[in-house]
C-alpha cells in the first residue's frame, strides 16, 4: 500500500462459493451435550435411538472453534439435531426429536424481536437460525473439508470429516486437496488474512469475503504435484505430534512460536 492506494481488494470470481461461516443454530435445545445444562444429554441421544433408529437420520456430530484447536484430534463431544428446511409437518415424522426442540428452543423463539429475522425464527422454530444449502451441497460431495476457527491466534487449518455440522465459529473451504491445504497454511496467506482481516484483541479474525474471497491463488496451484506432497507431508507431521503430545492445535503453535521454548523435541 504504500506505493498505491488504499482500496481493499476486490472479490475473485475464481473463489466464489468456496468458502462459508459454519451454522448458525441458535438454540442449545437443538444439541445433545453432558458439558451444557441447556442441551440434552447424550445418554438420552442414545436411548432415543435405540428406541428408533430413525432418530439417527436427523442427528450429527457438531464441531465447534474451540474443539477444532484445543482437541489433538479436533474431536466433537457434541451432536446437534437438524430439519433442514422442513416445513413442520415432514419434522413431526421425528416426534422424538421435535418433541425436545419443542420444548427447549420454542419458548426462546417466542421471546424474539418484531423484525423480519425474529418473526421467521419464531414461524419456523424448530429450523435452525439460518441454514446454508449452498454449504451442505458443495459438502456432499467430499469426504473431508477444511476449517479454521473464526477468531483464533494462529492461522491453523486443519481437515474434519465433511459429514460433520460445522458450527458458525468455524469458516469451512469445500475442497479437499492437500494443495488447497498447502495454499490455505502457507505463510503469504497468513499475511493477507491478517492484513485484511479485522482482528478481536491480538487473535485474528477470519471471514469469508476478507480473507479468502480476495486472495489470488498461484497459477496452477490445484495442479501442482510439490504443493500437494508438501501439503500431505506438513499435516501428516503436524497431527502425529498432536497425537504424541496430546495437544491442541493452539498449544502447537504458542510453543512453536515462543522465543523462550527451549525443548529439542517439539517438532519430533
Amino acid at each position: 500500500f504504500h506505493a498505491g492506494g488504499h482500496e481493499d481488494p476486490k472479490p475473485l470470481k475464481e473463489n466464489e462459493g468456496k468458502c462459508f461461516i459454519g451454522s448458525y443454530v441458535l438454540g442449545m435445545g437443538f444439541t445433545f451435550d453432558d458439558t451444557n445444562p441447556e442441551a440434552t444429554p447424550i445418554a438420552e441421544m442414545h436411548r432415543l435411538i435405540e428406541k428408533d433408529p430413525r432418530n439417527a437420520e436427523r442427528i450429527f456430530p457438531y464441531l465447534g472453534g474451540e474443539e477444532l484447536n484445543t482437541s489433538p484430534t479436533h474431536a466433537h463431544h457434541r451432536y446437534v439435531i437438524n430439519f433442514g428446511q422442513m416445513t413442520e409437518v415432514e419434522a413431526r415424522r421425528w416426534p422424538d426429536l421435535l418433541e425436545i426442540v419443542e420444548k427447549k428452543v420454542k419458548p426462546e423463539r417466542t421471546k424474539l424481536g418484531d423484525n423480519p429475522d425474529g418473526r421467521r425464527r419464531k414461524a419456523c422454530w424448530w429450523q435452525w437460525g439460518r441454514y446454508t444449502p449452498a454449504l451442505f451441497e458443495r459438502l456432499g460431495d467430499i469426504s473431508r473439508c477444511l476449517c479454521i476457527a473464526r477468531v483464533s491466534q494462529h492461522a491453523s487449518f486443519a481437515w474434519i470429516p465433511a459429514a460433520l455440522v460445522p458450527s458458525e465459529q468455524l469458516v469451512v473451504s469445500a475442497n479437499d486437496s492437500d494443495s488447497f491445504f498447502a495454499v490455505l497454511q502457507s505463510r503469504p496467506h497468513e499475511l493477507w488474512a491478517r492484513f485484511f482481516s479485522s482482528s478481536l484483541e491480538d487473535r485474528l479474525r477470519y471471514g469469508p469475503s476478507d480473507c479468502f474471497e480476495t486472495f489470488p491463488f498461484p497459477p496452477g496451484w490445484g495442479a501442482s504435484p510439490v504443493l500437494s506432497l508438501v501439503g500431505k507431508e506438513y499435516c501428516d507431521c503436524r497431527a502425529a505430534l498432536l497425537r504424541k503430545k496430546g495437544d491442541g492445535l493452539t498449544t502447537l503453535y504458542n510453543r512453536f512460536h515462543d522465543p523462550d521454548e527451549t525443548s529439542p523435541d517439539i517438532l519430533r
